[in-house]
């Protein structure tokens, strides 16, 4: 047994012995987090039911340049809006988020992206993205997957996010590129 020579020295090896615990702890909680999040990796990357795997989708060369000073991309400018705009494959869907954070989708569903149907439409009242067409004025579901607006599955069979182009702001000019 230790021999301290005054209360003081015996409150420092105490304090000291409960640090190196709480360390350790510490260690090892980091350790199993790590052992988690690879285990969770394997399990999702290598259990995919065959109903819900993610097709390869098509993506098409972009190179768009869009000046948010015009007309037609004034609006872009606004928290919370988008636009639809020509290239890519089915298209290219520009978002500008809540968060004013900016996002440029290819327009094809996560979900068989070559059928027909299978095209990203912008639920503004839910605040999402619906995979569809419209006739007319209705909209009618492909394959009812849905997206936030960050481009991640929330509903229906699509198991990956939908296919990203690179976006960049410089002022009032936006680059969507791959």
């Amino acid at each position: 047994m230790l021999d301290f020579t005054d209360k003081k020295q015996e409150k420092d090896f105490t304090r000291m012995k409960k640090s190196k615990r709480l360390i350790s702890i510490l260690q090892k909680i980091k350790w199993l987090c790590a052992v988690a999040i690879l285990f969770s990796g394997f399990q999702f990357s290598s259990c995919k039911d065959s109903n819900t795997v993610t097709e390869n989708i098509p993506k098409g060369l972009v190179n768009l340049t869009l000046d948010l000073n015009l007309p037609s991309y004034q609006h872009l400018q606004q928290v919370g809006t988008h636009a639809y705009v020509p290239g890519g494959v089915k298209g290219v869907l520009i978002i500008h988020d809540y968060d004013d954070t900016w996002y440029a989708y290819e327009r094809a569903c996560a979900f068989e992206p070559t059928k027909n149907c299978s095209n990203i439409w912008v639920d503004s009242i839910n605040i999402q993205l619906m995979c569809g067409t419209y006739s007319g004025t209705t909209f009618q579901s492909c394959c009812e997957s849905k997206y936030m607006y960050s481009g991640f599955p929330l509903k229906g069979p699509a198991a990956g996010r939908l296919a990203q182009y690179y976006i960049s702001r410089n002022n009032n000019i936006l680059q969507v590129y791959n």
